[in-house]
């Protein structure tokens, strides 16, 4: 292979890499739950200790009982959703944390939109910033490869 082809190739490997690795950084969620009469609905979300999760819970109907659980059982939130409800917290253990929709005490079912945006951790950084660390880096390698392959004058 040529010093020109090698080049391309590197650079090529560069931009997809930058491009999977911004792609991943989507967290946010949404989904609009129909939350039958006198029935619950549930929704999990994996997390491990120290992510972040925020969100908002909406409405259309009457009111329900909206909850989350941590893997522990412990409740983090309890409360009887009748106007949109905003929420946030950081995951104290890593499993699954549940969002209950009760709509056990009415007869008519309920449209609920949550949305929520996880925030990941990794080794006490963003992941947002660890990723940007390392296409900084991967940028600089690449840099260096390109300009050692180069022909000089």
């Amino acid at each position: 292979m040529t010093a020109r082809g090698m080049k391309r190739l590197i650079m090529g490997l560069f931009c997809f890499l930058t491009f999977f690795l911004v792609c991943n950084l989507a967290n946010a969620f949404s989904e609009s739950i129909q939350v039958p009469a006198g029935e619950t609905e549930t929704r999990a979300v994996n997390m491990k200790e120290g992510d972040r999760i925020s969100g908002r819970v909406t409405i259309v109907g009457q009111s329900l009982n909206f909850s989350i659980y941590s893997p522990d059982g412990q409740t983090i939130i309890n409360s009887t959703l009748s106007d949109p409800i905003d929420f946030q917290f950081v995951a104290t253990a890593t499993g699954v944390y549940g969002f209950y929709f009760e709509n056990t005490f009415s007869n008519e079912a309920n449209l609920v939109t949550l949305n929520y945006n996880v925030q990941y951790y990794i080794f006490g950084f963003p992941q947002e910033y660890i990723i940007l660390f390392f296409i900084v880096g991967l940028a600089l390698v690449a840099v260096v490869v390109y300009a050692a392959m180069s022909p000089k004058p």
